[in-house]
């Protein structure tokens, strides 16, 4: 074995240890209950059984929409929803230009955070002068407060067609579990780098149901960091990949799923879907140019764990 594949070899290795500590580090010191949910849900038996105790104990979902106020008119949640069920995607969700815009304008005038540090602030102009100060390389550069400072961000997450689809898919009232927003930088990236960013084939844990809506802000083409996904994949899962909740190569999706089920997402600024997350995914390493994306996400339950709030005396420029 050569010396860079005995490297990623223990890279991997590192990685899974990593991310099963952390998770269960953060479930026990944060939410024990979002802890125990990630071991429920990852089996389909265990979800359906969660979802049917809570549809029984809830009184049925009531939620009186104005869809003429939405920025999708042109969207049917029917077409949507069961897009969503049989592949856990649907493409051409697309956001009105001037709402592209609105945002655009503010990711530049915004300080973004390197790697999701609070401690590591700086404007997108800036990158390098930021990398060079503080002495590292950014994968990616997390937004925080969204919501709170970007009145466009706030109106997508209460957009009504966008709750509508949630409401009809979680088969309850929906809850918003949080908004984010980041770029991905392109360049070379090591295999630790690429799964602390998602760029290597995973599936998320975020409730017993739960959808994403994400919305390109940028063009993305096949060298600016696609989103794939592999469609049908949130219904369908080998036995391993329950058990062993892991971070996936490209090989062993492929050769169980097929290279027919990999969708590889590409799009004007603006353009957006939704996705059953719970499907396996990843966010291509860009190669030539940054990527931005908005993620707004609803579950049946907000466990605190997604949001991107952090108190203003957190955050601090480089």
């Amino acid at each position: 074995m050569s010396i860079s594949l005995f490297n990623n070899y223990l890279d991997r290795i590192f990685s899974k240890i990593y991310d099963i500590c952390y998770e269960n580090y953060k479930g026990l010191t944060k939410n024990p209950r979002w802890l125990l949910m990630r071991k429920i849900a990852r089996f389909k038996t265990g979800r359906n059984i969660v979802i049917f105790l809570l549809n029984r104990s809830t009184k049925l979902y009531s939620l009186p929409l104005n869809e003429s106020n939405s920025c999708f008119q042109d969207i049917n949640v029917d077409d949507v929803v069961n897009n969503l069920k049989t592949e856990g995607l649907y493409l051409g969700i697309n956001l009105p230009q001037d709402i592209v815009k609105e945002i655009v304008e503010f990711a530049h005038s915004t300080a973004c955070y390197g790697n999701g540090k609070t401690n590591m602030g700086f404007f997108y102009h800036q990158k390098q002068q930021a990398q060079t100060k503080s002495g590292k390389d950014f994968i990616i550069g997390h937004y925080f407060n969204t919501s709170l400072l970007c009145g466009a961000i706030k109106k997508l997450q209460n957009d009504p067609k966008l709750l509508a689809i949630a409401a009809r898919y979680l088969e309850a009232q929906p809850v918003h579990q949080g908004s984010l927003m980041w770029w991905t930088f392109s360049g070379e990236r090591t295999y630790r780098q690429q799964s602390q960013s998602a760029q290597i084939f995973h599936y998320d844990l975020d409730d017993y149901r739960f959808l994403k809506f994400f919305f390109y802000l940028t063009d993305v083409d096949d060298n600016s960091g696609p989103h794939v996904c592999i469609r049908g994949s949130h219904n369908k899962k080998k036995l391993s990949h329950l058990w062993l909740r892991k971070r996936e190569t490209d090989q062993d999706i492929t050769d169980y799923y097929g290279s027919e089920s990999l969708v590889k997402i590409c799009g004007k600024a603006g353009f957006g879907f939704a996705e059953d997350t719970l499907c396996f995914h990843k966010g291509i390493t860009p190669s030539h140019k940054d990527r931005l994306i908005l993620q707004i996400e609803f579950a049946r339950t907000d466990y605190g764990m997604q949001q991107d709030f952090r108190a203003a005396s957190l955050l601090k420029y480089i």
